[in-house]
């Protein structure tokens, strides 16, 4: 029986094929263990997703550190749309979806390689160590990692394979990050603000066109049949991309704005910190509850819904707090620092 894609050539696909068979009984053999774990399992493989880390990283923008809050949500966007590109170059099944003994715990619609979960992890938490700069940290961050790892193949959404290189990529995405990273925000802190607001544009639409390229050797695909176990999927719906492209667009845009009114101070007491993050957060499910009810659930929409969800967070709620006294403006030298 043939379980990968036999869109690609011949001889990856079986070396796939293969593989993928073998890993098929680890995995089974997890989903064996008491029924106690599966609980604890689903909640730490929450603590892999770019949901949460974006649901996380206003907190430390707004309330902690603007500049690591960027700087991390950067990252993480940069993991999380690599991944999401790699995944239609790969156009790989998940376990669940090729044999019925798995069970798929945690229902995907995307394709499996490489994990997002580990990617996004692996590199959001190892920008947090690097941040920390103490060997607990680095410890803690890649038992989190190895935690979240074992937890996607115990749900039978991804192989062992599938972490694995979820991993390395997060680790070059890590990598990438901490040797550009000084540079390229110099070169772009040297520029006009209409150059930023350009680039910021130019590099949300390069991430659409990279996944347009992605998909064109796999042009008339359609899910294998030896995929039943799947049920109904789309995964190539381009869907993640384009809210991934929107939310990349919000952010370069906001900061630079954020950056030429002047920056802004997170610190100021506790009360404060709190009431900026109940505010700020409030506002930002009413724009995510208003784009998934009144706005078409299409590209363009989309695409603009998380746009402005991101530019609210980079740079509206930080505007609102100053006019409400509930933060104080900052030097521009602590943007980069």
């Amino acid at each position: 029986m043939r379980v990968g894609c036999r869109c690609g050539p011949i001889g990856s696909v079986d070396f796939l094929d293969d593989l993928h068979r073998a890993e098929l009984a680890p995995i089974i053999w997890l989903q064996g263990w008491p029924e106690a774990v599966r609980p604890v399992l689903e909640l730490v493989s929450v603590f892999g997703t770019d949901t949460f880390f974006l649901l996380c990283l206003p907190v430390i923008y707004w309330c902690v550190s603007p500049a690591l809050g960027l700087r991390l949500g950067l990252t993480v966007l940069a993991a999380a749309t690599t991944n999401a590109i790699a995944k239609l170059v790969g156009h790989q099944p998940r376990p669940y979806w090729i044999d019925a003994r798995v069970a798929g715990m945690t229902p995907e619609s995307a394709f499996g390689l490489p994990s997002g979960h580990a990617q996004i992890s692996t590199a959001a938490l190892g920008k947090l160590a690097v941040a920390v700069g103490r060997p607990w940290a680095r410890w803690t961050a890649g038992a989190l990692v190895a935690l979240i790892c074992l937890s996607r193949v115990y749900l039978g959404v991804h192989f062992i394979s599938d972490v694995v290189a979820g991993v390395l990529l997060g680790l070059a995405v890590l990598a990438l990050s901490e040797w550009l990273e000084r540079p390229l925000t110099q070169w772009w802190l040297r520029q006009a603000l209409w150059v930023q607001l350009a680039a910021s544009a130019a590099l949300s639409c390069a991430l659409l066109g990279a996944a347009a390229l992605a998909a064109v050797p796999y042009a008339g695909w359609t899910v294998p049949a030896g995929w039943s176990s799947a049920g109904e999927i789309a995964p190539e719906s381009p869907d993640t991309i384009v809210a991934l492209s929107g939310v990349l667009l919000g952010t370069l845009a906001g900061a630079s704005i954020m950056y030429w009114l002047g920056w802004f101070d997170a610190g100021g007491p506790m009360r404060l910190r709190a009431a900026r993050w109940l505010l700020g957060s409030l506002v930002a499910g009413l724009i995510w509850y208003a784009r998934r009810e009144f706005l078409p659930p299409t590209g363009v929409f989309t695409y603009v819904g998380y746009a402005v969800l991101a530019l609210w967070v980079q740079a509206g709620a930080p505007v609102v707090f100053i006019r409400l006294g509930l933060m104080s403006r900052a030097r521009q030298a602590q943007a980069v620092h």
